[in-house]
């Protein structure tokens, strides 16, 4: 199954919403597809076990995976990145921040492989963006937001579309009915702050979070709910 979102966005993997399953818990984030009108552009990937099932979902949607041209990694974290490099050895290039670039390029613990009792399959080449650096693809253009604190290298990608500003923001924001985990090695919580208020000077109109459920308006009273748990956990 595959699920139409707001935008040019489709949701093609995701445990929370049981569009792959495997059997394990905890074992993928949200896997969207943006169809740019020229190729197709994926937006994290998930765990791996689930990668069958994920491009079956892009079928499933009436498109080609061999138009898959890029994928964007919002951080290095096991259920966002493990399949990067199956994905890569499909014909799509890979984009992370450099700290997740260096992560899932080395496998290492920033990638909380050991929290799933897993190891992370190294992704052997990774095109590095920056903070304010618009990455094109057809007629879309994605522009990524640097948002550490969950993880150094947390990234969002914000698409304009008609219906306003969609922001792809990883784990950085999540429904304010779900927990936001913080026991990982490399969380930082006056950074996550910083983020927040970044956000919130000039806030999405939607959220694509990288687990539960979407914000498909007024994103500004997550982010400020998000904010809110962060200062409120010392």
């Amino acid at each position: 199954m595959s699920m139409k979102l707001i935008g040019p966005v489709y949701l093609i993997g995701g445990q929370d919403y049981n569009r792959v399953y495997v059997d394990w818990p905890a074992n993928d984030a949200n896997v969207y597809l943006v169809d740019t009108g020229d190729t197709l552009v994926m937006v994290d990937c998930g765990c791996g076990d689930s990668l069958f099932g994920i491009m079956d979902n892009v079928k499933r949607s009436g498109l080609d995976v061999h138009d898959l041209s890029h994928l964007l990694l919002t951080h290095a974290h096991f259920p966002h990145a493990a399949a990067a490099e199956a994905v890569r050895r499909n014909g799509a290039k890979v984009f992370a921040s450099a700290e997740a670039a260096e992560a899932v390029e080395s496998g290492d613990m920033r990638t909380a492989a050991y929290h799933y009792h897993r190891e992370f399959p190294v992704c052997e080449e990774v095109i590095v963006v920056d903070d304010g650096q618009v990455i094109e693809v057809g007629a879309t253009k994605f522009e990524v937001i640097a948002l550490p604190g969950h993880s150094p290298g947390c990234v969002g990608y914000c698409v304009s579309s008609d219906e306003g500003r969609l922001l792809f923001c990883g784990d950085t924001v999540r429904s304010p009915l779900l927990d936001s985990f913080r026991n990982r090695l490399d969380y930082d919580r006056a950074a996550y702050a910083e983020s927040l208020k970044k956000l919130l000077d000039g806030p999405p109109e939607v959220l694509y979070p990288g687990h539960g459920p979407f914000c498909l308006s007024n994103a500004q009273v997550w982010i400020e709910e998000e904010l809110k748990k962060v200062l409120a956990h010392s």
